[in-house]
């Protein structure tokens, strides 16, 4: 392969072969027995010159073609930079077509209307949670049905137009792994913190949230049968004699919870059960239930109530009694009233407990009458009631009376 030529050869000055520099080529040539015909200095500067011109014109063939390949090749580095930025400009509109289609699809699709139909009331906005987990058909709490629900979710609805940034979520794990902390988009679908389980809502909120729910079993594209089973399910209880019991209310409401929880399970397991058939077994746990719910409640009060009286009893014994001097000032102190049995056959007998004093003399403290006389010590006195099947004696006032 020919060097390649650095220098356009048509810009080399032709040398003076006719000077001294070039004397002894062309006295070589003079001598050199293979050019006779070169007898003089001239005839040898001529042939010098000849051969140099002719070299020259072999390097402009060259340097000639050496530029027409130069050109080919920035010619097609040309055309495949063209080539390649038209690929890339073509990728780029696929993707702006491909991501146009992407936003498109986030966007609400335009529907049709027809002109001059309105609406006579406005649907209930459900909550974003539920539309969440009645799509995917999973279980979701009935308060996300009632208008506590659809007030919060119009707040979130309004809060969610702005920003999508991170922040932290807690969630309560079981006992053994405890709470999980995770970093979740601010538009992320969460459960709401106010949700009351299905455990705690009355008969009255069930009755009022199934409405929203019935019509919410469409996100789901759930098949008829399954439409039709949930309203029974509702109309049964709804009809069932237990609500026409003591607490049957609360009865039924604890069977709905454990009932609509159970269905949701046994679906997962894929083993659903027809949920409109009320299970009167059921029905009688959720009363047994509902009555220890009841008797604990009760308990609870009897207790508190106890309590009360006697840390105030014990308020009332530990206070100090006041004493004055000089004229004999007497006051009085009543102490709260203990609790009373009626009985039919009680005997009530008013009787009174001093302590001894000299110039005293028992008296009856029914009414009660201000006495400025009596002399120190303090005395105490009471009424009391007896019971005479039972010897119980039951303190129905007390008073001390104090100088």
């Amino acid at each position: 392969m020919a060097e390649r030529l650095e220098v356009d050869p048509t810009k080399i000055p032709a040398p003076d072969f006719a000077s001294g520099a070039y004397a002894f080529m062309r006295i070589a040539l003079i001598a050199d027995a293979n050019t006779p015909e070169i007898t003089t200095e001239e005839l040898a500067a001529q042939r010098l010159k000849a051969q140099w011109e002719a070299h020259i014109e072999g390097l402009k063939v060259q340097y000639e073609a050496q530029l027409q390949e130069a050109e080919a090749l920035r010619e097609q580095r040309r055309q495949e930079a063209a080539d390649a930025e038209r690929l890339a400009a073509a990728e780029q509109q696929e993707k702006e077509r491909e991501l146009a289609k992407e936003s498109e699809k986030k966007r609400l699709p335009i529907y049709s209307f027809q002109k001059g139909v309105g609406v006579d009331y406005i649907p209930l906005q459900l909550h974003p949670y539920a539309k969440k987990m009645m799509t995917a058909r999973k279980y979701v709490p009935l308060w996300y049905f009632l208008p506590d629900a659809a007030t919060e979710a119009k707040e979130r609805s309004k809060d969610s137009l702005d920003t999508n940034h991170l922040q932290f979520a807690v969630e309560d794990g079981d006992t053994l792994s405890g709470s999980t902390v995770s970093l979740v988009g601010s538009h992320t679908v969460r459960a709401s913190p106010n949700a009351i389980p299905d455990s705690r809502l009355s008969w009255s909120q069930v009755m009022r949230a199934k409405s929203a729910f019935l019509d919410a079993l469409g996100l789901g594209t759930w098949p008829d049968n399954y439409v039709s089973m949930f309203a029974s399910f509702y109309i049964n209880m709804d009809m069932h004699r237990e609500l026409q019991e003591q607490d049957g209310d609360r009865v039924m409401a604890h069977y709905h919870a454990e009932m609509r929880q159970a269905w949701y399970d046994a679906m997962e397991r894929k083993e659903p059960f027809d949920l409109s058939v009320i299970s009167d077994r059921v029905v009688g746990e959720s009363r047994r239930e509902i009555v220890k719910q009841r008797q604990e409640k009760s308990l609870k009060g009897k207790q508190l109530v106890l309590e009360q009286t006697e840390a105030s009893s014990d308020d009332h014994s530990s206070s100090p009694q006041s004493h004055t001097s000089g004229a004999h000032l007497t006051t009085q102190t009543q102490i709260p009233r203990f609790p009373t049995r009626a009985t039919a056959n009680a005997t009530t007998a008013t009787n009174t407990i001093a302590t001894p004093t000299a110039n005293a003399t028992p008296a009856t403290m029914l009414p009660l009458l201000p006495v400025t006389t009596l002399p120190s010590p303090p005395t105490l006195i009471a009424t009391m009631t007896t019971n005479n099947n039972n010897a119980n004696i039951y303190v129905n006032d007390c008073y001390i009376i104090q100088q």
